[in-house]
């Protein structure tokens, strides 16, 4: 009991106080807020004059927890990103000549990214007739 009376001081002795524009406020839910780049628990929350003034604590371990989802999700998407573009990219380079094909599209042809447009062809083209014997 004596632990819980001594925790609830020491929180009440760090209380911050700070005011934010109503519509600067990024919640995170009813009791969270996000501002300056940091989680921060909402005690009391009052709204006057579109500024809200709200009594709280930063909480550093949600902080921690959030920007670590933040940076894995900007890490899937970048990979996400990297591998749609291998797609298109093989994709392009294996363009079927059957006229059926979806892949055949004439967008698609002609959007063909410019590196493989520039490769050469496992093919040799013969430009003159072969010798005749």
């Amino acid at each position: 009991m004596i632990w819980h009376e001594m925790k609830e001081k020491l929180e009440t002795s760090l209380l911050q106080t700070i005011t934010i524009n109503e519509k600067e406020v990024v919640w995170m839910d009813d009791h969270e807020i996000w501002v300056n780049e940091h989680m921060f628990d909402i005690q009391t929350k009052k709204l006057e004059n579109g500024i809200y003034t709200f009594t709280g604590l930063y909480d550093e371990e949600e902080t921690n927890l959030v920007k670590k989802y933040k940076d894995t999700t900007e890490k899937n998407n970048e990979d996400n990103q990297l591998l749609s573009s291998l797609f298109q990219l093989l994709e392009s380079a294996f363009i079927e000549d059957d006229a059926n094909s979806l892949i055949t599209d004439l967008t698609i042809i002609e959007y063909r990214p410019l590196i493989l447009q520039h490769m050469s062809s496992p093919f040799i083209n013969i430009l003159t007739p072969p010798p005749q014997a």
